[in-house]
């Protein structure tokens, strides 16, 4: 069997090749499976490593009809080169290149089996194979070719590579039986490596979430477990992919038993969890999330009255603080009763953290006028935040459609230019183009808004019906900050409104 180079030999003859060929600094822009083993390099002489050079040269240009004349000259040349088995590999890459893929495979990679079996060139060209075909949709004969491969390197890395490629084409053909078999394979059975260790983990995620959408508790925690540990993330992941499998099989009557019975399972796992002494931190920290998550798997089962009770636990076995009083006003709110939520915040011991949950509910409700007024309390008792209330104000009178009070709030507000912006929008609400063009004018100077500035000047013109000034705006956009998002924007805008076309950054066509 031949032996497979690791990704560090590769990067090492890599390196090598970029000493070794005058310092070209082109090798590194080689991909993966276009670069040269470790062992055929250091076999070449320096005018086989000259041959390569100058086809590799063109290859990573771009030229690959050139590039595949180069490749054959060292063949011609140097066929008993170490590097031979390489250059015929790169030959068939730049058929591949050249989408001539059928004779890539046939007459290239395949030749690279055929002469050199027991190179690490034949492991790449066999993976190449099969990945060719399924480049150019030939899934069964890419399937055949895959498993050939995994057959012949078992713990080779194009094998792993092998096992994630069969994997998508079984996800888009939508063969449910063959992904659940590779996924298994993947979690259970791969050996875990450099190579192999994250696809695996990846794996292993996936079937666990397949598990739980079909209510096999026990097996989503095997696979789970062969990634995670009950002092490494287990618990959370559990919760993680359990909770949406609960809330997937509780919309069908069908399946609303299963949804059940896997809550209570997952609840009897976290309560498992909950340490019998919480006298240290640590122990209530394991205590505290093992119960969120309880309460959590409620939540998803719609078991509201078990939710509460489960954050009341929390209170009795771990004392009250501001952060449990916040997820119980946020239940509250959850289930529309908004004057219990307050009276929860009302009980914060920082009471101006209470006062902001209760100023962003009632601006969530609508209620604009007195979430301002309590803004205003804030802002007397905390000092220290005064820009973000003043911005929460700002944007409430905003919410009022009082577009005067808004400027008058936001002009109070230490941060420019984003205050700037928000009065020049006010200002083009009242149709005041002057004023608004003024502080757009003020937000160019600073060099990171400056596109969004120019572009705002332009729909102002236009919103103010000055047609000229505004095409004009819109070309200097395009011209000043041609690969700004603001000048794709004006571009696209000038060929559809105006049917004027302008080239990025140049001059205008017409």
């Amino acid at each position: 069997m031949a032996r497979y180079s690791s990704t560090k030999q590769r990067l090492c003859a890599v390196l090598l090749g970029i000493i070794s060929l005058s310092g070209t600094g082109l090798a590194q822009k080689l991909s993966w499976s276009e670069q040269i083993p470790i062992e055929s390099f250091k076999g070449m002489r320096e005018v086989e490593r000259y041959q390569m050079k100058v086809a590799e040269k063109h290859y990573l240009k771009g030229e690959y009809k050139i590039a595949l004349d180069e490749y054959e000259k060292f063949l011609g040349l140097y066929e008993t080169s170490s590097g031979a088995a390489y250059s015929q590999l790169m030959w068939s890459h730049c058929l591949v290149k050249l989408r001539k893929v059928n004779t890539a495979i046939r007459d290239g990679f395949q030749s690279v089996i055929d002469y050199w079996p027991q190179s690490e060139e034949a492991v790449m060209a066999s993976y190449l194979i099969a990945k060719s075909y399924q480049e150019i949709g030939e899934t069964k004969k890419a399937t055949a070719a895959y498993r050939q491969l995994m057959e012949a390197y078992p713990d080779g890395q194009t094998t792993i590579l092998a096992k994630m490629n069969l994997l998508e084409m079984a996800k888009t053909a939508q063969e449910n039986d063959t992904v659940l078999d590779l996924l298994e394979e993947l979690t259970f059975e791969t050996k875990r490596n450099e190579n192999s260790k994250g696809h695996c983990e990846q794996a292993s995620r996936e079937l666990a979430q397949f598990y739980f959408r079909n209510g096999d508790f026990a097996n989503a925690i095997k696979a789970l477990g062969t990634t995670y540990t009950k002092d490494n993330n287990l618990d959370h992941y559990i919760s993680e992919y359990g909770r949406p499998a609960i809330q997937h099989l509780n919309r069908a009557d069908e399946t609303k038993e299963k949804a059940s019975k896997l809550a209570d399972q997952m609840i009897a796992h976290f309560e498992k969890s909950i340490p019998t002494d919480v006298s240290e931190d640590p122990a209530k920290k394991i205590a505290r999330d093992s119960l969120n998550r309880i309460a959590a798997t409620y939540g998803s089962a719609g078991k509201k009255e078990s939710v509460l009770t489960t954050y009341e636990r929390i209170g009795k076995l771990l004392g009250s603080d501001d952060s449990l009083l916040g997820q119980i006003a946020a239940y509250h709110r959850g289930n529309g009763e908004r004057d219990k939520a307050r009276d929860i915040y009302l009980k914060y011991e920082n009471q101006i953290a209470g006062k902001g949950a209760i100023a962003r509910m009632l601006r969530e409700e609508g209620k604009l006028d007195e979430s301002i007024a309590v803004y205003r309390e804030l802002i007397d008792a905390d000092t220290s935040r005064l820009n973000d209330y003043l911005w929460a104000i700002a944007e409430c009178y905003e919410g009022k459609k009082e577009w005067k009070n808004a400027i008058q709030t936001y002009r109070q507000i230490d941060r420019f230019p984003s205050n700037y912006f928000r009065m020049a929008s006010c200002h083009r609400r009242l149709k005041e183009w002057k004023e608004a063009l003024s502080l757009l004018a003020q937000c160019k100077s600073d060099e990171r808004n400056a596109p969004e500035a120019m572009i705002q000047i332009a729909q102002t013109y236009e919103q103010a019906g000055q047609r000229e000034n505004a095409i004009k705006a819109f070309q200097l956009t395009c011209r000043t900050h041609p690969k700004s998002s603001q000048a794709s924007r004006a571009h696209a805008h000038l060929q559809s409104k105006y049917d004027i076309t302008v080239t990025l950054g140049g001059a205008k066509d017409e």
